[in-house]
């Protein structure tokens, strides 16, 4: 294969077409927070019910969790009390930790935000294997200050109580914590999520959705944000797996399935 032909594959392999034509459809049924992974949707609603996504249908899973997230770690969740929980099998075990927010979307590993916004990261040796208390879990501390923290296959990002958006790069499974120091983005979000093919999506605190666009494993910090104009002054949480955005809005919990 000739250079010419070999840079112009990877400039291909770089670039990321922004599109902001959505077609959304009501789904039944009424969540706070919801997820989207390895094709998988799950949520939870104003109880903490937990819920799955079907065949379009929502199917009760045992337990009580006030955050939820599904990715290539396997499904995992905190309850009320930060306590931190893995899908194993059929049932919820818990996993020593604490953490007020969990995200799964990583290359095999989870990350998350505390209490007191410290955010860590659980590396592949402690998620893909942990089934009970056996297991180990060895928990990586991030230096920062986050209360929302998402990561994807080649990066994470996350928003600070000011709302303030940042970015962390070269992260896999083993070195969850990544490379180099937190690159500050411009602009304001109050929750911000990862989709499995490192597309970012968030939230302000207006309830208005933005997209980063053209954001690329060769340039994982993208260029400009897109206001997303659905539902605009109404959201309160949204996911992105395998060209779904999913959306949950303030009012009612309503849930929405959007398309390009």
């Amino acid at each position: 294969m000739s250079l010419h032909i070999t840079t112009l594959l990877f400039a291909l392999h770089c670039l990321l077409t922004a599109s902001n034509a959505y077609s959304c459809k009501l789904v039944h049924g009424s969540l706070i927070q919801i997820d989207a992974g390895v094709g998988q949707v799950i949520g939870v609603n104003t109880h903490h019910d937990i819920y799955t996504l079907y065949e379009s249908k929502w199917t009760h899973v045992a337990g009580k969790l006030k955050h939820v997230t599904v990715g290539p770690a396997g499904i995992w969740g905190v309850n009320s009390e930060n306590s931190v929980f893995k899908l194993v099998a059929t049932k919820f075990v818990q996993v020593p930790g604490l953490v007020k927010q969990i995200d799964a979307g990583g290359d095999q590993f989870v990350s998350g935000a505390n209490h007191d916004d410290t955010p860590f990261c659980l590396p592949m040796d402690s998620t893909i294997g942990y089934t009970g208390e056996k297991s180990d879990a060895n928990w990586v501390g991030i230096n920062g200050s986050l209360k929302y923290y998402s990561c994807g296959p080649y990066s994470c990002w996350g928003v600070n109580s000011q709302d303030q958006i940042f970015v962390r790069k070269g992260v896999n499974s083993t070195d969850c914590e990544g490379v180099g120091d937190w690159q500050h983005i411009p602009g304001s979000l109050s929750m911000i999520e990862v989709g499995g093919d490192g597309s970012v999506y968030g939230v302000n605190s207006n309830g208005d959705v933005y997209r980063r666009d053209f954001v690329t494993d060769c340039k994982p910090q993208g260029t400009r944000w897109t206001h997303v104009s659905i539902y605009s002054g109404q959201v309160k949480h949204v996911s992105y797996d395998t060209g779904h955005l999913w959306i949950v809005l303030k009012k009612g919990g309503a849930i929405y399935d959007c398309t390009v």
